[in-house]
């Protein structure tokens, strides 16, 4: 194990960005830049090598030694991403955590709208937003997320709460839970989720703070097939240690399955993500329609209501 440390500045950092490195040379300083243009000050970021074969590692060397908020550490050989994540919580100095992918971006207003909400919210442990998907050809998307914790929990035997690279949790509360389970990989940040939302709430931010990159070596297509696997294991495990799920959801737990193996990664995921808009569009009026009608009711009862006239002269 070796490690270069280059922290230079003496204020304690708020939040530790943690960005898991392999083989990521191709995007992975423009990741580093998105997160130093951020326009909150009192953060870190941890690089944490996992064993790669590309000029990764020459390239954390370099930024570790061009910022002071730039922390470096490398494994000689690959330890799996549960380890590494494991390894950097107990490197990190945040309160909070942030997670990033080696090949997307944030936005220079995330940490401080992240940090904000966790701060003034003190029941939450872990919050998300929406994310901005692009494509090397230039097409983007918006991708949605439920922002309250009762609605998220309705539904997270189907979808997964966060989009991982969104998402900005307590450290103390992640520790606490056990950390990341290396053996539920690549569907071990859900795995986390669950353990984390029996310690608190969750929640998302309604805007994008991150734009994912979506392109041919994406981990969520390049393992597509071990994810199918490891979320059935996820889910089954959730069902006998967090919340029991209806035969129906099961049923539906098998079928992503089969598909999961069977048919082309990016086909399962044109589906989960026409379930997830029709799951998000769902709730979303359920909450406006109960505005409604409470705000009708406070109207309703602020009116004053007609005198009532005696026909008899009483």
């Amino acid at each position: 194990m070796k490690n270069k440390t280059h922290i230079k500045h003496t204020q304690q950092p708020m939040i530790s960005v943690i960005i898991p490195v392999f083989n990521g040379a191709e995007y992975l300083e423009e990741t580093v830049s998105s997160a130093l243009n951020s326009a909150y000050k009192r953060f870190e970021i941890l690089l944490i090598d996992d064993g790669s074969t590309d000029h990764s590692t020459k390239i954390c060397k370099q930024l570790s030694k061009r910022y002071k908020k730039v922390r470096f550490y490398s494994f000689s050989k690959n330890k799996g991403l549960g380890r590494v994540l494991n390894f950097a919580l107990q490197k990190a100095k945040g309160k909070y955590i942030c997670r990033i992918n080696q090949d997307d971006r944030m936005y220079r207003f995330r940490l401080k709208t992240q940090v904000d909400f966790l701060e003034k919210n003190k029941d939450v442990v872990a919050v998300g937003s929406y994310i901005r998907q692009f494509t090397p050809q230039g097409a983007t998307r918006i991708i949605t997320y439920l922002e309250e914790d009762e609605d998220i929990k309705k539904i997270w035997h189907i979808v997964s709460p966060f989009a991982d690279p969104s998402v900005m949790y307590k450290k103390s509360v992640a520790l606490k839970v056990g950390g990341y389970d290396q053996s539920f990989w690549p569907a071990d940040d859900t795995h986390l989720w669950y353990r984390m939302g029996m310690a608190g709430k969750l929640a998302n931010i309604p805007k994008p703070l991150v734009e994912v990159r979506w392109h041919e070596n994406a981990a969520s297509l390049k393992y597509f097939r071990k994810l199918a696997l490891s979320t059935l294991k996820m889910h089954l495990w959730a069902d006998e240690n967090i919340q029991k799920a209806s035969l129906s959801i099961k049923a539906f737990w098998m079928i992503q399955f089969i598909a999961g193996m069977t048919l082309p990664p990016q086909f399962n995921w044109h589906v989960y993500r026409i379930l997830k808009r029709v799951l998000y569009i769902s709730y979303v009026s359920r909450r406006l329609l109960e505005r409604y009608v409470k705000a009708i009711k406070r109207l309703a009862s602020v009116i004053p209501h007609p005198k009532r006239f005696s026909l008899s002269g009483a």
